[in-house]
């Protein structure tokens, strides 16, 4: 289930957070504050996926950046525990990892460092609205949320990421907000999530903070 974010959830929102961390290095960095990291500046709304009583993960749409310009609202602090992505059951065979990403939303709000390069597409994009689910509190796997997975073959079963992209998508559509998102080089799986479910890079930029490898990190920025 997806809902909304309420000020008790932060403690365990930041215990998810940790175990991404720990097991795929996002933040690259790990933030001093991680609830006020989980809050930043602009944010207009935070949901969070439940299973049960527990949080497998977590999303803010916050205002826009001037580092994307075209944006109105961008998706960010995007991270799922590893247990809660879509996966693929391919007739006969047992269930395998999709693929899915434990950890979206790369980078820190602040875009300091380097300029942007275009990455040789177009900014504005092919026409066709954005998948929205319905009601406050939606099904992770409902039928208006992008598939992890990704390919045709087998059973998809759609994860917490798809779940909460959906409710950034319908509040976006609400407020009449074109969304954008930014993503580290590092996180491959984060970008072929996004791009499989029709998100495209329109730009990149050399930032001065360190990625996971200790080099400076490389951004890649998405438009919907």
């Amino acid at each position: 289930m997806i809902r909304p974010r309420v000020p008790g959830d932060l403690a365990a929102c930041v215990s998810v957070l940790r175990a991404v961390h720990e097991g795929d290095g996002y933040p690259a960095n790990w933030p001093d504050d991680p609830e006020g990291w989980l809050t930043p500046a602009g944010m207009i709304q935070a949901w969070v996926a439940t299973d049960g009583d527990e949080i497998t993960g977590h999303v803010v749409l916050r205002g826009a950046d001037p580092a994307l310009p075209e944006a109105d609202g961008l998706v960010a602090r995007l991270f799922v525990a590893a247990h809660a992505r879509g996966s693929v059951a391919p007739a006969g065979g047992s269930t395998a990892p999709a693929g899915g990403p434990t950890a979206l939303a790369g980078g820190p709000t602040t875009h300091a460092g380097g300029s942007i390069v275009h990455a040789g597409g177009p900014t504005t994009l092919a026409g066709g609205s954005a998948p929205h689910v319905g009601g406050s509190t939606v099904h992770a796997g409902g039928s208006g949320a992008a598939t992890e997975a990704g390919g045709s073959e087998g059973r998809v079963r759609q994860g917490a990421a798809a779940g909460l992209m959906a409710a950034v998508e319908r509040e976006a559509a609400r407020r009449g907000l074109r969304l954008g998102l930014d993503v580290t080089d590092s996180r491959r799986r984060a970008m072929a999530f996004y791009e499989r479910a029709g998100w495209r890079r329109v730009a990149s930029a050399r930032m001065d903070w360190p990625d996971t490898d200790g080099r400076p990190a490389l951004l890649h920025y998405y438009l919907r």
